[in-house]
Parts: structure tokens; sequence; C-alpha cells
């Protein structure tokens, strides 16, 4: 319940009239919704497998659906009375079967017992496919953006020699921000008309604070801290580049959002990344590894703002046509029918 897209989802089918219960191990309330606290995990599943089923089964929902494979997807697939929408998330499919033998087993069986599957990327679809999931029960969209950022759009000034760089992904070891803030000081040394803002908050935040001062860079980096949706608008248009570069990712609706305010993107070379950016077109796709790219990819940025002005509507025009939430939704509730 703690999550920005478990809450966006929860709210669409709320706002429909529908009576939704989450059965969350974050303690964190929904309006309009009923949130259970139960503190379950991978780890503890044998022991609060039965609470979890118990309170399924009080509830007896219409509708069962796990938000992500491996921890609530394991959950839902072993309630033998209700079918399950299973949600892949990116990790869970990407990254955990991976890890162990018993995480894959785990999503294995998951993906095998779900009835509908629901996936954000054509890469990540393959991967559901190759680990066993029905490929005739797996829908293919992404979360997409929300109304809130409808109108706010970057104007490109091509007079304006200053270059705003802005990342609002998670700030955890994944995400790669470190090597953000690294590439962005070393683009400095060449270009000093250039500003950096990290948004959102994560583990790292006091990690991230520190190498900015160890790299007196302090006046040339804001830290937001953790933003709400009626802020992302003033926030992103604000700037000119949006950066992404985790080391793992699906369809990032982070990403999407920027290009729906114009934003030229520079991400990473992740197969999702592709399905949207076109390399020194839209956007820039780098290593995610790399402070070195980082910096190339910034000062290409720099002396690049007409490009970026004239992309700015496609990146537009792309949302508009695939990943508007409004859109996407209407494909679960007619999942849920």
């Amino acid at each position: 319940s703690a999550s920005g897209h478990t809450v966006k989802w929860v709210n669409h089918f709320v706002n429909l009239g529908n009576e939704v219960h989450v059965i969350s191990h974050s303690n964190t309330k929904i309006d309009g919704a009923t949130v259970h606290y139960i503190d379950y995990s991978i780890r503890n599943f044998i022991f609060k497998v039965r609470a979890v089923h118990k309170l399924i089964k009080e509830i007896n929902p219409d509708v069962l659906h796990a938000q992500q494979v491996n921890t609530c997807g394991l959950y839902a697939a072993t309630y033998k009375s209700k079918k399950a929408v299973i949600s892949a998330w990116g990790s869970d499919v990407l990254i955990a079967p991976e890890k162990s033998y018993i995480m894959k087993k785990i999503v294995q069986y998951v993906l095998k017992k779900a009835t509908f599957i629901t996936s954000d990327s054509f890469y990540m679809t393959q991967k559901i496919i190759e680990l066993g999931g029905n490929k005739e029960s797996v829908f293919t969209f992404p979360m997409g953006v929300e109304d809130d950022l409808e109108g706010y759009k970057h104007m490109y000034d091509v007079n304006d020699s200053t270059l705003r760089i802005i990342s609002t992904r998670r700030l955890e070891e994944i995400y790669n921000i470190d090597i953000v803030i690294k590439g962005f000081y070393e683009a400095l040394k060449e270009n000093s008309k250039l500003s950096l803002t990290v948004s959102a908050d994560g583990t790292q935040m006091s990690t991230l604070k520190e190498l900015v001062k160890k790299l007196k860079i302090e006046d040339k980096v804001n830290f937001t801290g953790r933003y709400d949706s009626m802020q992302l608008g003033n926030l992103l248009s604000e700037h000119d580049v949006f950066i992404s570069i985790p080391k793992s990712d699906s369809t990032s609706v982070s990403l999407l959002e920027g290009m729906y305010c114009g934003l030229f993107s520079v991400v990473c070379d992740l197969p999702a990344n592709r399905e949207w950016i076109q390399n020194e077109d839209n956007g820039l796709i780098i290593s995610p590894s790399s402070s070195k790219e980082v910096q190339k990819a910034i000062l290409w940025c720099s002396t690049a703002k007409q490009h970026m002005k004239d992309v700015s509507q496609k990146n537009i025009d792309i949302i508009e046509d695939k990943a508007l939430w409004k859109n996407n939704v209407k494909i679960v509730e007619n999942i849920y029918k």
C-alpha cells in the first residue's frame, strides 16, 4: 500500500465505485480503500500464509489481484479458491529468478498458476513466457501516465545556455544515482552552466548527499526529497533532460512521465528502454555503469538544445498514443470482467 503504483491502481477502481481491499505488508492507508496490514514476506511465508488466506476468504473478493510476482504473487497463487491476476513489475521477473534456484522456482510456480498476467514491456513479457507463463494469458501495456501531468510541457529556450537535468528515480542502489552524480561532476569541469535535480527519496539519500558534499558541488545539485503527483508536473517542466540509468528495469513510468512533459531523455541500454527511445533521436542510450558515458551524454545535450526542442512534441505524441493510464487501465477493467 506504500507503493505509488499500487495507489494508482486502487484509486482508479475506488473512483469507479468498487469496494477495494488491500492486504499489505506496509501499514500505509489509501483513501477510499480498506488496508489490512499483515507483516508477510517470502521469508516468513510458511508462518503467514494461513493468516493471509484466512483474510482473503473473509473478504471473499470477486477479483484477486497480486501486485508483484515473487512475494504477493506467491500468497495469491497458493490460494486455491480464487483465480488470480498477477502483475509483474520488473525486478520480480528480470532479477529475482537469477538470484537463486528457489526464487526461480517460486516465480515459475506463480506465473504458471496465474489466470491472467500483466506486463509493462514486451521484453518482460518474453521473460514471463520463458519462465512458464501462458502466452495467451499475458497482457502487455505500460502502467501509463496520469492526467495530473496533462498541460505540463517543458518549453525549450535555445538561447539559454543553461542545461537543467532531473532524475525522479528512487534513491536506491539499483538506480545508479551515484553514477549520475559522478558523471554530472565530470561534465561540470567542461561546462559550468549545468544543474542537477535529484528528486524522490530512499535509503541512499544520506550517502548521495555525502558524495555531493565530497565533490563540492552542493550549489549545483538539488535534492528535493519525496514529491507527490501534484508537484511532479512543475518539477519536470522546469528541466531540459530526464536521466535514468538503473541496473535493471522494465518500462519505467518515470521515463514515460518525463517524455509526456516533452523532456529529452538519457537512459541506459536496456531492452525495455529501446521500446521507447531511439538513440540520438528522442533521447540518448548509454551504458548504465559508466560515469564517463553520463558525462558525454550531458555534454552532448548541452550543445543540442535545438534538436531537443525539435523532438519534444514527438515524445509527447508517443505517450499520448501508447501510454496514458486512463486508456491502458481499460485493459485491466476488461480482465476483471
